[in-house]
C-alpha cells in the first residue's frame, strides 16, 4: 500500500480506477478500517470513477510522526484528508464518508467548498450548527461515549480494544452480519500504537472533555457556525441502525439547501457498505455520475434517489432547474499550460468570450435531454440561463408542445460577431439524428441588453434533412455568417445576416466531406459504436482570417485542412469556380475545433491524443497535450488573448461507452496563447 508523507504523519492509501477519472475520497469510520470500501470501489471504477481511500491516523499503517499528538477530533482528521490529497496533486474532488468518515466528509465540505464536489455522508448525522446534548434514548444508545470519557473506561479500552469494537459490531447491525474471518482482518488495523488515544480523543472532544487539535480550532469553529451546506448531498440510513437509527437522523434534510437526497437502505445496520454494498455503490454512482436535477425535492426529501425527482417545472423555473442540474463547479487546479476554468454535469460543445469578459457555454441535446441550452458562466460559478429562461425551456419531452422557431432545440455553437451580439447555432437535431422542420436556426442575442434581436431560420433547401450546422464565423462587418455542415452530405453554408438569406457552397466538394480512409483511434484503439460506426463528421472546424478574405475548414474525419478566398463563395459564384479554389492548406490530424487567435495563430483541436496543435507553415505542431482534455471540442478568446477550450468527452457518452449515463461530466479550460 502506498504512503503519503503530510504535516504530522504518513498516511496509507490506497488510489485505484482510471487515472483520468474524476477522484472520489472514501473514508472509513471507526471501529471499521479501509477494507470497508473493498466492494464498492470496483463498482466505483466501473463507473469510470477513480477512488482514494486512506487509512486514517490511529489505524493500519498510518503513522504519526515522532511526538504528534494523537489528536482525533473530526477537523483533525479532515486535515490530514487535505494534506493527502495536496500530496498526490488532487485538487478538486468528491467524497464519500462513512461514522467517523462522514463526519470528515462535512468538515471537508465546510472548510474547502472550493474543493468538495459532491459528498455522501453514511449512517452518522452532521454537527452543523453545533452537537445538541442527545435525548436520553440515544444517550443509552451512544453510552461507550461516556464510558471512554472516564479513567476507568479508558482503561478498559486499553486493555481490551477488540472486545469493546466487537460489542459495537453485535448491536449496531442486525445479527450475523458479518463472520469471523472478516472481523479478525479488520482487527489487525486497530493494532496500531495510536488507535486508543485516537479513539479517545475523538469522542472525548465532540463533548468538551478535551480540547482539539489546536491547527484545527478554526474548522470547529466554522462547523459550529454553518447551519446548511449545499453541495449536492446523499445521506444513506441503514433501516435498522442500532447507534444512529433513522429516529436519530430526522433533522438531517434540514441542513442541506442544495440537491439532496435521503436513502434508507432496507435489513441493513450501521455498517452500510459492508451489509450490502451493491445498493450503496449504485446510489453513490448516481450522485457521482448522474443528473443532480434528481436529488432536488422540495416536498419530501426521504425519497430514496431513484425515486426522488424534481418538483419545479415550467418556464419559470428553468433558470434554477439548470443552476442545479448542470452543477458547474470553479476549479482552480492546473497542470502545465492547462487550466480548468468550469465543471458541468451535462456535455458541452461550445464556448464563447465576449469583449466584456462575459464567458458563456452552450449545452446540445445528443445523449441527454440536458435541461439548459445556453447559459452565461457567472463569477460565482454559477450558471445563468442565456439570454432567459424561456428560450431554454425546450425539452425532448415536450416536442410537439413548444414550436421550434423559438425555443433552442439543440444548440451546437455560439459565437459572437465583434459587433455586440451573440448568435446562437442551432441545428434543430436532436441526438444529431433527424432533423426538426423549422428547428435549423440563427439566433443573434444584442449582449447590451440581453434580448433576442433576430432570429434567421436555415430553410429545409438549405438545411437538408442529414445536415448539421456544427459552427459559424463571421466576415469582419458582421454581415455574412460562414457555416460548416458536418452531416451525412457536407458543405459551407453562408448566410446573408442582413438579408437573413442562405446557399450551400462546395456541396458535396470532397474537401467538405469525410475522409474515408482515415480511422479515428484513442490510445491505439478504434473508437466505434456497439454496431461498429466510428465518429463520420464531414466539415466541422472553421475559421476566418483576421482579414475575412480566407476561410479554413477541416472535416472532423479527416486529415486535411483546406482553406478558400470567401469571395468565391458569395452569392451567384458558380460551384466550378469554387471547386478551383479550394486549396490545401495542411497535412493535419482527426480536428474537431478551430480558431483564427487575434495574433493570427491558427489552432486545431487534438482529440485523439488528448492535445492543442497549431499551424506552422504547412505542418502542425503541439501546443500543449493533457489527457484532462477527452475530446478537446471548441475553442474561444478572452479580450486579453486568453484561450478557452471545451472538452466535450465524446469517447465517454453512451454512443462509444456503452453502460454509461446518459449525462457525462465535461469541463472548460484555459491556457495562455502560444508564443
Amino acid at each position: 500500500m502506498p504512503t503519503a508523507a503530510i504535516e504530522n504523519a504518513t498516511i496509507a492509501y490506497r488510489d485505484g480506477g482510471p487515472r483520468d477519472g474524476q477522484p472520489v475520497l472514501l473514508i472509513h469510520g471507526w471501529p471499521d478500517d479501509a477494507s470497508t470500501w473493498d466492494e464498492i470501489a470496483p463498482l466505483l471504477h466501473g463507473a469510470g470513477l477513480r477512488t482514494i481511500v486512506p487509512t486514517l491516523r490511529g489505524f493500519g499503517d498510518t503513522r504519526l510522526h515522532g511526538d504528534a499528538p494523537p489528536f482525533g477530533n473530526s477537523a483533525t482528521l479532515a486535515i490530514d484528508m487535505i494534506g493527502l490529497m495536496d500530496a498526490i496533486g488532487v485538487e478538486r474532488f468528491m467524497v464519500a464518508g462513512h461514522d467517523w468518515g462522514s463526519n470528515i466528509a462535512e468538515a471537508l465540505a465546510v472548510g474547502w467548498p472550493d474543493r468538495t464536489e459532491r459528498m455522501a455522508m453514511l449512517c452518522s448525522p452532521p454537527r452543523l450548527g453545533g452537537v445538541p446534548t442527545p435525548s436520553f434514548d440515544q444517550t443509552q444508545r451512544q453510552w461507550y461515549h461516556w464510558f471512554m470519557a472516564t479513567k476507568r473506561g479508558a482503561q478498559a479500552v486499553r486493555d481490551d480494544r477488540r472486545g469493546f469494537a466487537r460489542r459495537h459490531w453485535d448491536n449496531w447491525s442486525p445479527a450475523g452480519w458479518y463472520n469471523e474471518a472478516t472481523f479478525d482482518r479488520v482487527a489487525r488495523s486497530w493494532d496500531n500504537p495510536d488507535w486508543v488515544d485516537v479513539t479517545l480523543h475523538s469522542y472525548r472532544c465532540r463533548w468538551e472533555e478535551a480540547e482539539p487539535d489546536p491547527r484545527s480550532i478554526w474548522l470547529e469553529d466554522k462547523i459550529r457556525e454553518t447551519q446548511t451546506l449545499s453541495l449536492p448531498t446523499i445521506y444513506v440510513q441503514g433501516a435498522d441502525d442500532g447507534v444512529n437509527p433513522p429516529s436519530a437522523s430526522s433533522t438531517v434534510p434540514a441542513k442541506f439547501a442544495g440537491p439532496f437526497a435521503f436513502v434508507t437502505v432496507p435489513g441493513v445496520g450501521h455498517f452500510a457498505q459492508r451489509e450490502n454494498p451493491r445498493e450503496v455503490a449504485r446510489h453513490l454512482i448516481h450522485l457521482f455520475t448522474g443528473d443532480i436535477a434528481t436529488l432536488a425535492d422540495s416536498t419530501d426529501r426521504s425519497l430514496p434517489m431513484t425515486k426522488a425527482t424534481s418538483l419545479i417545472v415550467g418556464v419559470a423555473a428553468a433558470g434554477l432547474i439548470a443552476a442545479t442540474a448542470l452543477g458547474i463547479a470553479q476549479a482552480q487546479g492546473r497542470s502545465g499550460q492547462l487550466t480548468q476554468v468550469a465543471q458541468f454535469d451535462h456535455q458541452v460543445t461550445g464556448v464563447a468570450v465576449v469583449a466584456d469578459g462575459r464567458r458563456f457555454v452552450n449545452f446540445p441535446r445528443w445523449t441527454d435531454d440536458a435541461p439548459i441550452s445556453v447559459a452565461e458562466v457567472m463569477k460565482d460559478g454559477s450558471l445563468r440561463p442565456y439570454p432567459d429562461a424561456k428560450w431554454n425551456s425546450w425539452r425532448n419531452a415536450r416536442a410537439n408542445e413548444l414550436p421550434v422557431g423559438h425555443y433552442f432545440v439543440c444548440v451546437q455553437s455560439i459565437v459572437p460577431d465583434g459587433h455586440g451580439n451573440l448568435w446562437v447555432l442551432d441545428p434543430g437535431a436532436p441526438g444529431n439524428e433527424k432533423i426538426l422542420e423549422g428547428a435549423p436556426k440563427l439566433v443573434k442575442v444584442d449582449l447590451q441588453t440581453n434580448q433576442v434581436s433576430k432570429v434567421i431560420a436555415v430553410p429545409g433547401d438549405v438545411a437538408l434533412q442529414g445536415t448539421y450546422l456544427n459552427d459559424i464565423r463571421f466576415s469582419p462587418d458582421g454581415k455574412i455568417g460562414y457555416i460548416t455542415d458536418s452531416g451525412t452530405r457536407g458543405a459551407i453554408i453562408v448566410v446573408d445576416l442582413e438579408y437573413g438569406k442562405s446557399w450551400r457552397a462546395l456541396d458535396g466538394h470532397p474537401s467538405t466531406q469525410i475522409d474515408k480512409t482515415v480511422k479515428v483511434e484513442i490510445e491505439g484503439k478504434p473508437l466505434v459504436r456497439p454496431d461498429g460506426r466510428q465518429p463520420m463528421f464531414s466539415a466541422d472546424g472553421i475559421a476566418i482570417s483576421a482579414d475575412g478574405r480566407t476561410l479554413y475548414w477541416q472535416a472532423l474525419t479527416g486529415k486535411t485542412l483546406y482553406s478558400i478566398d470567401t469571395a468565391l463563395l458569395q452569392q451567384g459564384r458558380g460551384e466550378q469556380d469554387r471547386a478551383a479554389g479550394v486549396k490545401t492548406v495542411a497535412q493535419t490530424h482527426v480536428a474537431d475545433g478551430l480558431w483564427m487567435s487575434k495574433a493570427g495563430v491558427l489552432y486545431l483541436t487534438s482529440p485523439t491524443d488528448y492535445s492543442i496543435k497549431r499551424l506552422a507553415g504547412s505542418t502542425v505542431e503541439t501546443v500543449l497535450t493533457d489527457k484532462r482534455l477527452r475530446w478537446p471540442d471548441t475553442f474561444a478568446e478572452g479580450p486579453d488573448g486568453t484561450m478557452y477550450v471545451t472538452a466535450s468527452h465524446i469517447q465517454d457518452t453512451q454512443w462509444f461507452t456503452p453502460g454509461a449515463p446518459p449525462s457525462v461530466r465535461t469541463q472548460l479550460f484555459s491556457f495562455k496563447p502560444a508564443g
